[in-house]
């Protein structure tokens, strides 16, 4: 626990066709046949994070990186933490360990190559994480990963053997590789899931905000994440996509691009490798 409230702006940066819900319903698997969106809504997210003085860190598809780098040049010089999101946004817990490695392999040399500079996060696509994720990402030498998601009733969230205390900030969960658990609120005797995404534009925006100052006075941390995707209200769904799932990709995007300046200007934000220096952590080039 930290003793100065800290609350953790963090986006996951890919295109609104790599939305799981959406995948099923698709025209084409061809990602080059569909509208790219993520430019132009990544753009608008760092315009609410210039505008309110809010430093984050920013997982990063290597498949967008290469097709947008001037973007992820962007986030470097507006004073954001450029980490990995995969390279192109498959459960991780599926791969095997070589396709594992391939896939956050390039992901993380497209973006070092990008911006001339060390990436030491990571976040898996839907929290899919394993024991095997985790023992692959210490050995590859990563500082930290921040997919932990204590929310078993999700059917694509990772399960761990690895005990992790989800209420704590930090955990140590292999030598050398940090765990940032997904926050959670307490709600009575149940801990519900707050962190972000579709809890963020599902959840009134006043009573998501009285859960984060909960949190932040019980726990000093808030670890928040977000889509570039969930700003656009102007994208068509696919057809036939089930209602349930409608639900689920398209909820709250009409109040996001205010709800999400209103949290930003009230709670600021850090980007989590600078946040985790100053814990006293150093990450492997320091060690």
């Amino acid at each position: 626990m930290t003793a100065q409230p800290l609350f953790l702006a963090s986006f996951d940066i890919e295109e609104w066709f790599h939305a799981e819900n959406l995948k099923g319903s698709l025209p084409t698997s061809d990602w080059n046949k569909l509208e790219s969106r993520v430019e132009r809504n990544t753009h608008e997210l760092l315009d609410v994070l210039a505008a309110t003085g809010a430093t984050a860190t920013c997982f990063v598809l290597g498949w967008v990186a290469r097709r947008y780098p001037a973007l992820v040049r962007r986030m470097v010089t507006d004073g954001h933490e450029v980490a990995s999101h995969s390279d192109t946004h498959p459960r991780l817990y599926s791969l095997s360990r070589p396709a594992l490695a391939e896939e956050l392999t390039r992901a993380r040399e497209t973006l070092q190559q990008l911006t001339g500079l060390p990436v030491w996060g990571i976040r898996a696509p839907m929290f899919s994480i394993s024991d095997a994720v985790l023992d692959y990402l210490a050995e590859a030498g990563y500082w930290y990963d921040s997919s932990f998601y204590d929310f078993k009733a999700h059917d694509r969230y990772g399960q761990l053997s690895t005990p992790i205390n989800p209420e704590r900030s930090v955990v140590e969960v292999r030598p050398g590789l940090l765990e940032l658990p997904m926050s959670r609120v307490a709600v009575g005797p149940f801990a519900l899931p707050w962190a972000g995404g579709g809890y963020f534009r599902l959840i009134p925006p006043r009573l998501y905000r009285w859960g984060v100052a909960r949190r932040l006075a019980l726990r000093s941390w808030f670890m928040f994440y977000f889509h570039p995707w969930e700003l656009d209200t102007e994208e068509t769904p696919p057809p036939h996509l089930p209602p349930s799932l409608r639900f689920r990709a398209y909820v709250g995007r009409g109040r996001m691009r205010r709800d999400l300046r209103v949290l930003l200007q009230r709670f600021g934000s850090r980007r989590i490798d600078l946040t985790l220096r100053a814990m006293g952590f150093t990450p492997p080039s320091d060690r």
